[in-house]
Parts: structure tokens; C-alpha cells; sequence
């Protein structure tokens, strides 16, 4: 009677290892997974990317570190909906609003409520 008590708490467990590992864990994607590069856009350092719904717009705070460079750097941001597809378009490219040797703050807010997800991309002269 208590080999079959044991067994099947083992297999509870067991199952509900498998389900929590294999199909309920989504990680969130990287920094990397979410950046586009263009060009030489190395001197770029992207140090943290937040995002937040804010009266039913995404808004997005990317923090960079830009090392010396002479090339102008440009953002635009790509809107996505909740399937991943594109949404609004594409936007017009924006000149980085950090200089050589510094730190700052890329921000952007979707200009609908259909975007729930974003890629930065990131390009240079």
C-alpha cells in the first residue's frame, strides 16, 4: 500500500516537472532577439530594455552606451502585434540622441494599441 502511495507521488511530481519545463516556461527573449543591426552599429552597447503598457500604448526604454565613434547612428522602432505581425508601418529613421562616449535613453511609444511587442532597429551612415 505504500509503494503505490510513493509511486504515485512520484509520478505527480514527475508529470508536473515535465508540463512546468517543457510546455509552461517561456523565457523572454534577449536583448539581442529584439535588436536589428544594420551597418557598423558596434560602437552601440544596448544596457537594458523595458517596456510597459501605458494607457493601452506600448512604450519602450531602451538604455544604451555609445564608445567613440564619428558615424551618426539611427533608430527606428518596428511595431508588432500579438501574432508578431507588423503594424503602423515602418517608422522614420531617428538620429540617436546619445554622442560619442556617452550614455543615454532611446524612448519610444506605439502609435496604436494593436502593437504589443517591438524590435529595435539600429543602423549608421
Amino acid at each position: 500500500m505504500r509503494f503505490i502511495s510513493l509511486y504515485r507521488t512520484f509520478l505527480v511530481i514527475s508529470i508536473s516537472v515535465f508540463i512546468s519545463t517543457f510546455i509552461g516556461c517561456k523565457s523572454a527573449p534577449t536583448i539581442d532577439e529584439m535588436t536589428i543591426r544594420m551597418r557598423e552599429t558596434d560602437e552601440v552597447k544596448l544596457v537594458d530594455m523595458r517596456s510597459i503598457m501605458v494607457n493601452n500604448l506600448l512604450k519602450v526604454d531602451v538604455s544604451v552606451n555609445v564608445k567613440s565613434t564619428k558615424k551618426t547612428i539611427t533608430y527606428r522602432f518596428h511595431w508588432l502585434d500579438k501574432n508578431k505581425f507588423h503594424v503602423y508601418g515602418d517608422e522614420a529613421w531617428k538620429p540617436l540622441p546619445v554622442g560619442s562616449g556617452q550614455s543615454g535613453v532611446i524612448q519610444g511609444i506605439a502609435p496604436g494599441p494593436s502593437a504589443v511587442d517591438f524590435k529595435l532597429e539600429l543602423s549608421s551612415d
